[in-house]
């Protein structure tokens, strides 16, 4: 086999879910219409993707909010690599942020950061703090027992 032609790119979190979405929905329509079968292998890889992406922060995202993430960064000239991880992991204090983006010290000031940490808190609100704020009452509630 020879490849004519290649298309790469990376995808987010969120691109891959919807991407899974789509093709469950098609495989669905062929298999009531009769036609094609799946591997059974490759539907134990996507369900388990699709079970992983329901869990992470992506699965509270939406076009709109990506869109105004992007355009928020434009100023601050981040590579493609930087702006995909911010927008799969959602970093919410500066040590998350600076561990994302390479050479942080060097490219950025602290008040930077702060901006940044208000751009994604403010375009990727994360649902999850509500329940990592119970979650974390209720550890140091045991641990001080």
């Amino acid at each position: 086999m020879e490849i004519l032609q290649t298309n790469s790119a990376m995808l987010s979190n969120y691109e891959v879910m919807a991407l899974l979405a789509d093709q469950k929905a098609q495989r669905i329509a062929n298999e009531v219409a009769g036609t094609r079968e799946v591997a059974e292998n490759l539907r134990t890889v996507e369900f388990e993707v699709q079970k992983y992406l329901a869990a992470s922060p992506c699965s509270t995202q939406s076009g709109d909010q990506i869109r105004e993430l992007k355009k928020a960064f434009k100023d601050y000239e981040l590579m493609k690599v930087e702006l995909l991880q911010i927008l799969n992991l959602r970093p919410k204090s500066a040590v998350e942020l600076l561990l994302v983006i390479e050479e942080f010290e060097e490219r950025f000031t602290l008040e930077d950061c702060d901006k940044m940490l208000s751009i994604i808190a403010k375009a990727l609100p994360r649902d999850d703090d509500e329940e990592m704020e119970e979650g974390g009452e209720g550890e140091e509630g045991a641990e001080n027992a």
